[in-house]
């Protein structure tokens, strides 16, 4: 391929989505892609004259004294779309993350979109049975109403306060209470949605499979909460919320590297030490999933406070060996 084919080419592609472009700008795009010499202004006006040639229109824009060039709208649509190799690593990705959703109740909607990646991005680059699969919000899916799905939906599309009846280990009959909807969030398996609670002026999070029922709260008048989704992640770790503590965690020197480039939590701190031990330090709820992650990593991590989490490992502890 000749060197002006290849900048023909890549002049097309720059036009393409939209832009108007002088030619200082087109040469400069045009050296920054390409390690040979620099292009002068001579071969680029021989290259967009072979453009015009081509069949390719050209539209020429005033810009007070500096023309611009640029392809007619219509046109743009018969250009390929140009995807570079992180961009395509993403639509990958993206139909990975559409495998999740399988046997859920909008499979069939997610089919023909799939179908349009697949013309785009061919073949698999994930494993098929990913672990997402396993995990997805389509193990519940089937125990959620569609009209209380829809409910949460527009609730968080189009903000209102709702009331809610929800079931919970301490209300099985279910319990009434008003909310606005925030956000919806996938965990462990199981959708959940986060909302805000006017009444506690607190975030909290319900399972959407043990709610009974939504409906619009009209007679509530209070301004809506704007949702602020890194204090809703800081005043939690994982789903369960409650009073923050800062907890210290002693990390064995075989596992350093495994915390260190892990994202546990927001405010998580790490240090390692001469010896090379690790010091991880979080501010987080002393939540039953805490307690649960922190025994998971018994063999490698050691609680140095504080001493109320200490005490709640022991007893947990003492539990399972007493079964």
């Amino acid at each position: 391929m000749s060197a002006q084919v290849r900048r023909v080419i890549r002049i097309l592609v720059m036009l393409s989505n939209g832009e108007r472009l002088s030619t200082t700008e087109l040469i400069q795009r045009l050296d920054s892609q390409h390690d040979e010499v620099s292009v002068t202004k001579r071969q680029l006006q021989r290259d967009l004259r072979a453009m015009e040639d081509a069949g390719i229109p050209l539209d020429v824009y005033e810009d007070g004294k500096t023309p611009r060039y640029g392809i007619p709208r219509y046109y743009q649509s018969l250009v390929s779309t140009s995807i570079d190799r992180y961009e395509l690593l993403a639509l990958y990705s993206l139909k990975g993350v559409l495998s999740a959703m399988k046997h859920t109740r909008i499979e069939r909607d997610l089919t023909s979109l799939r179908s349009k990646l697949n013309a785009l991005v061919p073949g698999e680059l994930f494993l098929r049975s990913d672990i997402t699969t396993e995990v997805s919000p389509g193990r519940y899916m089937n125990a959620i109403d569609d009209r209380t799905m829809t409910q949460i939906v527009d609730a968080i599309i189009d903000p209102h306060w709702d009331r809610v009846t929800y079931r919970s280990a301490a209300h099985p009959e279910g319990h009434t209470f008003v909310v606005s909807f925030c956000r919806l969030l996938n965990h462990a398996g199981r959708l959940y949605v986060a909302a805000w609670h006017p009444r506690y002026r607190t975030y909290i999070t319900l399972a959407v499979d043990a709610i009974v029922c939504v409906e619009r709260a009209n007679d509530v008048s209070d301004p809506l909460h704007e949702f602020h989704e890194l204090s809703y992640v800081k005043s939690r770790f994982g789903v369960y919320s409650g009073d923050v503590e800062t907890i210290v965690l002693s990390i064995k020197p075989e596992a350093v590297r495994f915390f260190r480039n892990r994202e546990w939590h927001p405010t998580q701190q790490f240090t390692e030490h001469d010896d090379g031990h690790g010091t991880l330090t979080m501010s987080v709820p002393l939540s039953p999933e805490l307690l649960s992650w922190i025994l998971g990593w018994a063999d490698s991590i050691r609680v140095v406070a504080p001493a109320a989490l200490i005490e709640l490992c022991k007893k947990k502890i003492a539990e399972v060996e007493s079964w």
